[in-house]
């Protein structure tokens, strides 16, 4: 594991020129959060490991099972080390969007291609960056992640914050990550990402309709979508207002004036309905967040093509297998063909 860590950090340095500081910070941060992993075979078998411990990884466990075998994903020697952080992220992203642009800046990487988000493992050197990009103008939003993907080039661990949550939410951010190293187009977030959801969703769904006795029932879970369903509607009414205003003729003024509105409208809109409905909590820290171009664009990164990827796993009858046959084909095609392919199969 470390002589191939230094060697991919090696081809970095060779690449990244200037970037060589940011490079070596996320090779030393990988590095130290794989020196305080333990094997989850080993966990399992100390008597002083906890039980709630004990029943997440034998969770987790159950859950890789069950993607090769259910989802077609193979989680190989990944997810078979465990990390107790001391926080509740594992790295932290910065998203940067134009004051009036719903599109993303990019950052681009040797290995992994471009991406609009950009990742640290110290919170100080991303709020660095940060204040940097807002000076420039831009509009910049910060979130903790919960799980991170080498994309199959290290054995990537389970950490403390990924087995936090309820079982089928654990079970569905691993299928996420693990779409990750099925499949991964460079310079394409949005398709990434969609794509890990849309999978990640298919087999929470497929999970929990096989478990019995587990917290989350099908029931409360319908709601929860229900729930999400109204959100992405406010949230796509917001863009649809603040596209629209980007577009116009309007002085940067009257555009700003424009965009606060709008900001207000979906803080306001949520507020309100929640005060009536419960089912909309989960949601209650991101809307939040500034909801400013930033932070719109990296839902839509991770949900705005998932329509069109679920319509591929019904028009391949739930087989997985065609599935991804239909996956690979739609990665190999160029970007533009390949978008203007997505967009169609959400009209």
């Amino acid at each position: 594991m470390m002589l191939r860590a230094a060697c991919v950090v090696t081809v970095l340095v060779s690449l990244a020129g200037c970037q060589l500081g940011y490079y070596a910070h996320l090779a030393r941060g990988h590095l130290a959060l794989m020196g305080d992993t333990r094997p989850v075979e080993s966990l399992l078998a100390d008597p002083a490991t906890g039980a709630d411990l004990r029943a997440r990884l034998q969770l987790a466990a159950a859950a890789l099972a069950f993607a090769e075998q259910e989802l077609g994903l193979e989680a190989g020697d990944a997810y078979r080390d465990y990390v107790d952080l001391e926080r509740d992220y594992v790295v932290w992203n910065l998203v940067a969007a134009p004051a009036f642009s719903l599109t993303p800046e990019q950052w681009c990487y040797p290995v992994a291609g471009c991406a609009s988000y950009r990742g640290f493992f110290d919170r100080a050197r991303a709020d660095r960056l940060r204040a940097s990009l807002e000076a420039r103008g831009l509009d910049v939003y910060g979130s903790g992640a919960i799980a991170y993907s080498t994309l199959g080039w290290f054995d990537d661990p389970l950490t403390s914050a990924m087995l936090g949550g309820s079982p089928a939410w654990t079970v569905e951010l691993l299928f996420h990550e693990l779409v990750h190293r099925r499949l991964y187009v460079k310079g394409d977030t949005r398709f990434n990402e969609s794509l890990a959801t849309a999978v990640a969703r298919e087999g929470r769904r497929r999970w929990l309709a096989r478990q019995e006795g587990q917290s989350e029932t099908m029931e409360s879970r319908q709601r929860h979508d229900r729930a999400a369903a109204r959100v992405d509607a406010w949230v796509d009414d917001a863009r649809q207002r603040l596209q629209a205003l980007y577009d116009s003729e309007l002085p940067a003024d009257e555009k700003r004036a424009g965009k606060a509105r709008v900001q207000a409208w979906l803080r306001d809109t949520y507020a309100q309905a929640l005060a009536q409905d419960d089912s909309l909590a989960p949601w209650r820290d991101w809307f939040d967040g500034p909801l400013n171009n930033a932070q719109l664009a990296l839902r839509e990164d991770y949900l705005g093509d998932v329509a069109a990827f679920e319509k591929m796993i019904l028009d391949c009858g739930g087989n997985m297998a065609c599935f991804w046959e239909s996956a690979d084909r739609l990665a190999a095609m160029p970007a533009e063909p390949r978008r203007q392919w997505l967009e169609d199969q959400q009209q």
